[in-house]
């Protein structure tokens, strides 16, 4: 006698409940819905120090699809924080080896490895996923990152740590501030990758000289289980996720949380995204000017384009034989920004820079010489950095010495930029 579809649908149902089994302690908790993590798929950024353990995580929780990207392979030096490596696994592709050992952990849900570079993959594929986590260990990654993240309309949970320090920080598009948002930038030794380069890594990284960052496997298991922790919260719907960059120092063992707003002049998730920046430029300028510029004000990196008028434009081009109109758009791509910068030109800059930033030439500048009175001008938030760099500029220009001094705060969304300038006798 065959199977009837009644023993056929009770025997799945004791499949099922023989999966749930595997999660019943979790499932006691409040407000608690396995349905809805077996439904997810969280892809993993980086399957390092950070990204080992967040995928190790969500797949003991029963996240039913996690895929991981990474291109590097397994160093010795991995072993004391990567905790799906061994010894045998010394050479091997790190992605491929992470999704056999998750697979032996928990064969129930589905797990992808993409062996490739992170700015290299298809953009559909991180937008079929629920939620974004940055196990990555550069910053100009996690930038790049977080540009996709808001262009796709996708959480990012990011965490990032160096030595007995480490941070975490939730981003959700248009609703928290995103990484650009705000001056929490780590210093520069906080960019360098925590994570000697595998052989991938190093054929790509051949010119550079590679620096050794100190971590530690118990940072980076709080780390990865705070943003973990996140992610399950995002996933099941809770109300209580984290809005605020916490940052953890393991050697007096506290945490400090700190508030973070929304800053509108973002060039990421800002008005910015979609109006554009207006941006001063001088006819004689030239795009090596402009690029120079831009690396100053916004942070952005070679190896950068500059379009105008459609075309590719060298970096000898002077503005001057482009014939540019005022308020004509002008298009940056480099490598951190998911989609290009717009900016409208605003020639001479003389709409754009305040009269009392409007510095005359000297002839000399004599020793002995005054400084002036103390000039104040407000400005957005954002655009301090930049209205400090072209007052530096055109002092340069000018021949005139320009000092500054603490910029303070007019609300929430003004700073008041302060400097003087040398006055000849």
């Amino acid at each position: 006698m065959g199977i009837t579809t009644k023993n056929k649908n009770q025997v799945k149902e004791v499949q099922v409940q023989g999966e749930l089994e595997r999660y019943s302690r979790q499932m006691l908790l409040k407000n608690w819905n396995q349905e809805k993590l077996l439904n997810s798929t969280v892809f993993i950024a980086g399957v390092g120090a950070l990204g080992t353990i967040i995928a190790l995580n969500l797949a003991m929780m029963g996240v039913g699809h996690l895929i991981l990207c990474d291109f590097d392979t397994i160093e010795l030096s991995n072993l004391a924080r990567q905790v799906l490596f061994e010894n045998k696994d010394i050479g091997k592709s790190k992605v491929v080896t992470a999704k056999e050992a998750l697979e032996r952990i928990n064969p129930t849900i589905k797990i992808t490895a993409i062996n490739k570079q992170l700015e290299t993959i298809n953009h559909k594929i991180i937008e079929a996923c629920d939620i974004v986590a940055d196990g990555l260990d550069t910053f100009e990654a996690r930038r790049w990152l977080n540009s996709v993240c808001i262009t796709l309309n996708k959480p990012l949970v990011h965490g990032g740590m160096f030595g007995w320090m480490g941070n975490v920080q939730v981003v959700i598009p248009f609703k928290r501030p995103c990484l650009e948002c705000h001056p929490l930038i780590p210093q520069e030794r906080l960019q360098k990758p925590c994570t000697p380069p595998g052989d991938a890594r190093k054929e790509l990284e051949a010119e550079e000289k590679e620096e050794k960052i100190p971590t530690l496997a118990t940072v980076s298991t709080i780390i990865a289980g705070i943003q973990s922790q996140e992610i399950i919260k995002l996933l099941i719907g809770s109300d209580k996720i984290l809005d605020e960059f916490l940052f953890y120092d393991g050697q007096s063992e506290t945490i400090t949380r700190m508030p973070l707003i929304l800053n509108p002049n973002c060039i990421v998730c800002g008005k910015y995204r979609l109006e554009g920046i207006d941006f001063a430029i001088d006819n004689e300028d030239t795009i090596r000017d402009i690029k120079n510029r831009l690396i100053m004000s916004w942070g952005l990196k070679e190896p950068m384009r500059v379009v105008i008028k459609g075309v590719i434009q060298e970096d000898n081009i002077k503005i001057h034989d482009l014939k540019l109109k005022e308020r004509e758009a002008i298009f940056v791509y480099d490598k951190i920004l998911s989609k290009p910068l717009k900016l409208y030109t605003v020639l001479k800059g003389a709409e754009f820079i305040p009269e009392v930033s409007v510095i005359a030439p000297k002839k000399e500048v004599k020793p002995g010489s005054k400084w002036s009175k103390m000039h104040e001008l407000a400005v957005d938030v954002g655009k301090v950095t930049y209205q400090k760099n072209l007052l530096q500029i055109q002092a340069t220009d000018a021949e005139t010495p320009i000092r500054f001094f603490q910029t303070t705060s007019i609300s929430k969304m003004k700073k008041k930029i302060r400097y003087k300038l040398k006055e000849s006798k």
